[in-house]
């Protein structure tokens, strides 16, 4: 029996450039994610964004299944719907032959969609595979909006802070410790967050991706022991530091 070939990154996006560049109806081909911010390893997805005509997306969704499944046969498929974006069709695909951590994530949006992913301060410089209708400008980051947005969440994380802060500790004194470990990682979230607001306000709901690259060392090496908990003993010492981290940073 002949050994099937490990499917490459190259090999699926060469296939789809090769396919999807000819068509009239889509316009542009760009990778965002790792390849946007030049950080691309073995391990990476294909983060692919796709701009087609307007009244096409659904259409330009199929033609890339297509494709895909020409490539290898699907081991798991998810869609996805985002209230801010209605216009996109969003879907995850993992091929089969492309070995275990080549997962496949694609968004095909409208040419006129108000918001494309392209403010570079977000979202990195986009990886142009083709682009026959200028859709791939960089955007322009609404700073005022951007400032509004973060207070207004900064405000609202507090607040929650302030209401779930002591939840891990009441259930240690319960002798709870599965309930008392969910109710930390709520609050580490939140430390998490409050430190991407400090050292990288762009990407501060970008929860735990990228903090090893955006947050500096000297706080990398702080927080990455909060996140390895020994016993209830340890967590409840860890507890203290998260809560005291989070508000020495909130009062500033």
């Amino acid at each position: 029996m002949t050994a099937v070939r490990t499917l490459t990154r190259n090999d699926v996006l060469n296939s789809l450039r090769r396919s999807l560049e000819p068509k009239r109806h889509i316009l542009a081909m760009w990778e965002g994610g790792a390849a946007a911010f030049g950080r691309v390893d073995r391990w990476s997805d294909i983060d692919l964004m796709v701009a087609a005509t307007d009244g096409t997306v659904a259409r330009a969704a199929r033609d890339i299944e297509r494709i895909l499944r020409r490539l290898s046969p699907f081991s798991a498929q998810l869609a996805a719907k985002h209230p801010n974006w209605p216009d996109m069709v969003h879907t995850f695909y993992k091929l089969r032959d492309a070995g275990e951590y080549l997962m496949v994530d694609v968004a095909v949006m409208p040419q006129h969609s108000p918001d494309k992913l392209l403010e570079p301060e977000i979202h990195g410089e986009p990886l142009v595979h083709f682009d026959k209708a200028r859709i791939c400008r960089p955007a322009r980051l609404d700073r005022a909006a951007f400032r509004a947005a973060l207070r207004r969440r900064r405000t609202r994380m507090t607040a929650m802070f302030a209401i779930v802060g002591n939840f891990a500790r009441k259930e240690l004194h319960r002798d709870n410790p599965i309930e008392a470990a969910y109710n930390y990682q709520m609050i580490l979230d939140l430390l998490v967050e409050a430190l991407r607001m400090k050292h990288g306000p762009h990407h501060y709901n970008f929860r735990g991706r990228y903090v090893h690259y955006e947050l500096p060392a000297p706080v990398v090496r702080r927080l990455q022991p909060l996140f390895f908990v020994k016993d209830t003993a340890d967590l409840g010492r860890k507890e203290r530091r998260v809560r005291q981290w989070f508000r020495a940073l909130t009062a500033s």
